[in-house]
Parts: C-alpha cells; structure tokens; sequence
C-alpha cells in the first residue's frame, strides 16, 4: 500500500493504492495518528486506485472509525470499485462508513 495525505476544507483526504494488507498495518497507523492527533473535522479515504484489500485492512479501517467516532471525525471513502467495492460492501461497510 501506498498513501498520499492531501488537506481538503475541514480535513484531510488519503489517496490509497495498490494492494492494502495485513503488511501495511505500520503505514495504516501512521494515518491512525493523523486521526488521534490532528484537528480535522473530516477525514475522506480515496480507494480509486487501491485493487486489493485483505480482511486484516478491513480491520485497520474499523480501528480507524472507532478512532474517528471518539473524536467526532466524520469519515467517508471515495473511489472504491471492483473487487475491493465487493468486499466492503460484503462486509457491511456500508454501515460504519459514507461512501461518496
């Protein structure tokens, strides 16, 4: 995996792509602390080039909201298609996140 975090009005988006594993899970915290420490009212996680997830980066991401609720983040993804759409969407992610 990798990211790219750019400042959007009120927060933050991060750009993820390439494949998103148990492997990422150092990188992923570093975005975690962007959550924990940062003053963004809204954090977008952009999945438009991002072609594979594993259930341990589902996981990371329900860390992320859990994190985000705490703190009033309001949290969203954008972008996601094919394979990785299914995949959230078997896993109900639908219902912890907005999906743009």
């Amino acid at each position: 995996m990798n990211y790219k975090t750019t400042n959007i009005k009120d927060g933050k988006e991060i750009a993820i792509s390439g494949s998103f594993t148990f492997r990422d899970h150092d990188s992923f915290f570093e975005i975690v602390s962007l959550i924990k420490g940062g003053d963004a009212q809204k954090i977008v996680f952009n999945m438009a080039e991002c072609d594979f997830i594993d259930s341990a980066a589902l996981g990371m991401l329900v860390i992320a909201h859990d994190e985000a609720s705490s703190k009033g983040v309001e949290l969203s993804i954008k972008g996601v298609q094919g394979k990785v759409k299914d995949v959230m969407f078997a896993a109900r992610f639908d219902s912890l996140y907005h999906f743009e």
